[in-house]
């Protein structure tokens, strides 16, 4: 199947039967520009090519006026004085079709493209022939204007079937690119591609060439992803705004390059620009949209179009078209939209720009990750006392892409300098967060952060007028730099050793502020490292309400909250709630995924080796890496990587898994501690999962217990599972002493395991099983119920060994397929059965014949064939080669 034909093969099937079908006599497809009509038509014609005679006619907007001016190629012979002739042009065009279905003795199928721009004389005949079973036809067009009212009186008279093409979904954009570049995808890729081309295929597939040939689009160690913001002028997507472009009247061009190059726009200010006509033929044809409001505005209808029409428009003439808007529009831009798109229209049409106004547009930009336009307003500001927060602005966008080096360059310069305390405190949080994310400890960093406080006590003896507010505003600056840095780094700041006792701090901070969100983070990250998932994700949840909003320095600071909540409900198994979290980074806008997108699918692939699902696992974290090593804001690169070893050394791929260490070993250490000592037992792990690694329970056991005492529980929790895993069978017992300091369903789940090894019952294990299967561990479900059918092996009971062992499998199976759902989940059944019925089905699932079974329990034939008969229906099966354990014949 062809790429632009994935997605809509239920279309191509509804069409291809209601054409063979004998109900209906026409085939209507309908949808937007560039949604796939004319492919879908081919699609439809091909597949009936052996069966149809099939005949083209093509609407065209230059003869949607002429009566029969399309039908000119099939009535050439036609004298002129008939030319106007219904009657004359059917029996013409008839004749013509007659030749046309003599060669090939099949029916008539009459295939109408861009029938839109039919005209009315021309569809009557098409659906005269129709009508009278001449002929078949097979139509696409435009949902607007739409289809000329005789073809469309088909439908409602019953005899025409309506096909509306949908924009592509989300799911079948992913389909598309699998079938372009393969399977190893990074899943914000088709994110952001459906986001960008919304859904219409024309338009996704000129980004996706574009994306490939200039190199957004690319592919590292075999994962293809994207290592920057889609261009929208590369030339397949230039090549389709030129075709829309040439269908147009000069005036609907005029306004459609206003409303690029101004949007969203007052429709107002446009109509009495063109006027209202063009503007109005334009809403019609769905080429622009009016935003319902008490002021109504235009844009575009596909953001898409007017980025490449923008790039289409020559400086001279945008400077031109700006210059006849400046003087009907307002002097002052309210919405962040609309100030973005005017200080960039005005660069690049080489107009000067207010430094205050470029400030504030760099500012934005950064957030949106518009990097390269933050950076060349910034670039522009001239202003002494504004260039701080506009080299502040610059280095932003270097963070954005994890160049840390570059970002602390440019802060470094102007760290606790300043004549004023507004300029004195810019960047101030952007600078302390960059040397977290180049590994300076907390107190290294609050150390060099006194420099801060000097400043201010400097400039308050300069201003003695303003000193007590200089002072309290450096003070605070600097307590929320303390709560910042021992929050990232996930350390206690009154732990031994910090020297952090003495150290100014506002005592208690503002309700909803920066400070108070990282004191709640670092009150989150010590009740996880407790083993107390479920205080600690109500801990950050806090932290998300108190946040706030607009913080320039901190802007990352949403997703640093999410990726700290994200690590308790990880930790203790509330699989939703984690994903719920990972949707709300996943649905922000493009650039940001890009950005932070790669840690959303390392957090996926960690999750999926909690499960057991190793070989998914490390399919996710293998291209969650290359992702991080674009762009890694939260620092996770360590810990993904530790993660891809252990995943590649449970699937025993070995080679994989030496290269995934090489990465390990060479990044840096994860800014916090929780991650740091989940990062190194992973990695023991692996190395004992790949063998020749002794000490490895013993190197997990000191990892868990890293300050000595019982105050890391939770860390000791992931330390023991570690262990479990690898079969370590004394490390249930501690995790039994710790399992009351425990949340969480992951935990509960792995102690219940625990409790079943301490027993090792037979039942205890098969609960322990489904304890786990609760919790979707189906690694370790597995585990425990290799342990029942052991025991049941031990004591001779066949039949529950037997169902163990299916329930074992049936878990494997789960942790290799794709969503964990291979089979519908058994019922224990065993149970249901009684003592005689569970020996007869014992001795069936050994394959012993009803003969011989009454025999080795000295009962008659009929009384074997009741129980069996019972049995099945107990256990919901229909014979004993579906019994539990039973070999397919």
């Amino acid at each position: 199947m062809s790429r632009a034909l994935t997605g809509r093969t239920e279309d191509l099937r509804s069409a291809v039967e209601a054409i063979q079908g004998s109900t209906h006599v026409a085939v209507l497809l309908l949808g937007d520009s560039g949604i796939g009509k004319s492919t879908l038509l081919e699609a439809v014609v091909e597949e009936l090519q052996t069966t149809v005679t099939p005949v083209l006619i093509h609407g065209s907007p230059s003869l949607a006026n002429v009566p029969y001016g399309v039908l000119g190629p099939f009535i050439v012979g036609l004298p002129v004085q008939d030319a106007t002739s219904q009657l004359a042009v059917l029996r013409t065009f008839w004749s013509r079709l007659e030749e046309e279905r003599g060669v090939t003795q099949k029916p008539l199928l009459l295939i109408v493209d861009d029938a839109h721009d039919l005209d009315e004389s021309t569809a009557g005949i098409l659906v005269e022939l129709a009508a009278a079973g001449w002929a078949k036809l097979l139509v696409a067009s435009a949902t607007r204007p739409g289809l000329p009212e005789p073809l469309l009186q088909l439908w409602f008279e019953g005899i025409a079937e309506r096909l509306d093409l949908r924009p592509l979904t989300q799911q079948q954009t992913a389909e598309i690119l699998q079938h372009e570049l393969g399977p190893q995808i990074l899943p914000n890729v088709a994110e952001v591609l459906w986001e960008a081309s919304e859904g219409n295929p024309l338009l996704l597939n000129g980004l996706i060439e574009d994306a490939k040939s200039d190199g957004s689009l690319l592919q590292r160690n075999g994962v293809w992803l994207l290592g920057r913001p889609l261009n929208s002028h590369g030339d397949r997507l230039t090549d389709v705004v030129r075709r829309q472009l040439l269908r147009r009247s000069p005036e609907e061009r005029q306004a459609l390059n206003l409303i690029a190059l101004a949007e969203p726009v007052s429709r107002e200010l446009i109509e009495s620009t063109v006027g209202e006509v063009p503007v109005a033929a334009l809403i019609e044809h769905e080429l622009i949209r009016v935003t319902p409001s008490p002021h109504p505005q235009l844009r575009l209808w596909h953001s898409i179009y007017a980025d490449t029409l923008r790039n289409l428009i020559s400086p001279a003439r945008s400077l031109q078209l700006r210059q006849s808007l400046l003087r009907l529009m307002d002097s002052e831009l309210t919405s962040a939209e609309g100030l973005l798109r005017q200080v960039s229209w005005s660069l690049e049409c080489g107009a000067e720009v207010d430094d205050r106004q470029l400030l504030r547009a760099a500012v934005l930009a950064s957030r949106l990750y518009q990097d390269e336009l933050a950076r060349k307003a910034a670039a522009l500001v001239k202003d002494p006392e504004l260039q701080v927060a506009a080299r502040t602005v610059t280095a932003r966008t270097y963070f954005n892409t994890s160049d840390y080096a570059a970002a602390r360059d440019i802060l470094e310069a102007d760290f606790a300098k300043g004549h004023s305390v507004a300029v004195l405190l810019t960047g101030t949080l952007m600078w302390a967060s960059v040397l977290a994310a180049l590994g300076h400890t907390p107190t290294d960093i609050m150390d060099r952060a006194g420099a801060l406080l000097e400043a201010g006590e400097r400039l308050a003896r300069e201003n003695p007028d303003d000193a007590e507010e200089i002072l309290a505003a450096t003070r605070e600056r600097y307590a929320t730099m303390h709560a910042m840095v021992f929050a990232l780094a996930g350390e206690n700041p009154d732990g031994a050793g910090t020297g952090t006792e003495a150290e100014p701090a506002l005592p208690n901070p503002p309700a909803n502020s920066p400070e108070a969100a990282f004191r709640l983070a670092l009150k989150s990250e010590l009740l996880l490292v407790q083993g107390k998932s479920e205080q600690s994700f109500a801990a950050v949840s806090e932290a998300l309400d108190v946040a706030g909003s607009g913080h320039d320095d901190l802007y990352f600071l949403a997703e640093f909250l999410v990726a700290r909540a994200a690590a308790p409900v990880i930790h203790g198994g509330d699989w939703e709630a984690a994903e719920s979290l990972l949707a709300r980074v996943a649905a922000g806008p493009g650039p940001n995924l890009i950005t932070f997108g790669g840690g959303v699918h390392a957090a996926r692939g960690i999750i999926l080796l909690y499960q057991g699902k190793a070989a998914q696992a490390l399919n996710t974290l293998s291209a969650a890496l290359e992702s991080l090593r674009l762009a890694d804001p939260q620092q996770l690169f360590a810990l993904a990587s530790s993660m891809a070893f252990a995943a590649a050394a449970e699937v025993g791929a070995k080679d994989r898994a030496a290269a995934f260490l090489a990465d390990y070993e060479a990044a840096p250490r994860a800014v916090s501690r929780y991650l740091r000592l989940l990062s190194q037992m992973a990695v023991t792990y692996g190395k004992a999962r790949l063998g020749n690694y002794p000490g490895a329970v013993e190197e997990l056991r000191a990892l868990g217990r890293p300050d000595g005492d019982d105050s890391t529980a939770g860390v000791e929790f992931d330390s023991l599972a570690f262990c479990l895993a690898l079969g370590d069978r004394d490390a249930a017992l501690r995790l039994l002493e710790l399992q009351p300091g425990l949340e969480g369903p992951r935990p509960a789940a792995i102690c219940r395991y625990a409790a079943a090894i301490r027993t090792d019952l037979p039942a205890d294990h098969l609960d322990a099983g489904k304890s786990c299967e609760d919790a979707e561990l189906w690694g370790f479900a597995a585990l425990a119920y290799d342990a029942a059918a052991n025991g049941y092996r031990a004591a001779g009971d066949t039949l529950r060994e037997r169902m163990a062992m299916s329930q074992r499998k049936r878990c494997l199976d789960r942790a290799d397929s794709a969503n964990g759902l291979e089979q519908e989940p058994e019922t224990d059944a065993l149970g249901l059965l009684t003592r005689r019925e569970r020996d007869i089905v014992a001795l069936a699932v050994r394959g012993l014949s009803d003969r011989q079974i009454a025999a080795e329990l000295q009962v008659s034939i009929r009384t074997v064939e009741g129980h069996l008969y019972r049995s099945y229906a107990k256990l919901n099966v229909k014979g004993r080669d579906q019994l539990p354990g039973a070999s397919p014949a």
